[in-house]
């Protein structure tokens, strides 16, 4: 019973921490919703700060990495803060990172786990993820936070997060063959 009572004491308190120390660093600007956690308001304002929007970054990693990007999102850490682009390297997933104000390449590396996940989903569709981001944008008029592969076979789709005007995140998905955009399911919202 005393242990329970600790955490639930503690969990509260490790937010906040986290919110204060971000706000201290100058990572977040504001706690864009009630159910944001500090993880998602501190990659909410690096990208709304980012110089590199999000095409730019998937188009850097094309470049540099010679393959065909399925998926993007920004990542704030300890150690800083960088897009994480998925590509589809001659059949391999890799990861490449890209600095968001420099555009510089930080990295490549195989891609492990849940990255590795969608390599192939979109093969064939007439919508690339750079269409896709620009779409789901226009549509929210905002952002993109991240982007990537959802749903397999005749339903497979893009699935972006768009963060619009007052820092509120749009869940919106992208027809790989038309580019229509409409809202995601709630059941794909990270």
């Amino acid at each position: 019973m005393q242990v329970t009572q600790e955490r639930n004491i503690l969990a509260p308190r490790s937010l906040w921490l986290a919110v204060a120390l971000a706000l201290a660093l100058g990572l977040v600007g504001f706690v864009p919703a009630a159910h944001a956690d500090a993880s998602e308001a501190a990659e909410i304002s690096a990208v709304a700060k980012a110089r590199i929007t999000p095409i730019e970054a998937v188009r850097l990693a094309e470049k540099h990495g010679g393959g065909r990007a399925y998926g993007m999102g920004l990542e704030v850490a300890r150690l800083g803060i960088w897009y994480e682009v998925r590509m589809n390297v001659k059949g391999r997933p890799m990861v490449a990172r890209i600095d968001p104000h420099s555009g510089a390449l930080l990295g490549i590396e195989p891609a492990r786990g849940d990255d590795r996940n969608g390599a192939r989903t979109l093969d064939g569709r007439k919508i690339d993820l750079t269409q896709a981001i620009r779409a789901a944008e226009a549509h929210a008029h905002g952002r993109a936070l991240e982007a990537g592969p959802e749903g397999t076979g005749a339903s497979a789709h893009y699935d972006v997060d768009v963060v619009g005007a007052g820092g509120k995140v749009q869940h919106l998905s992208v027809n790989a063959d038309s580019g229509a955009v409409g809202a995601a399911p709630r059941s794909e919202w990270d």
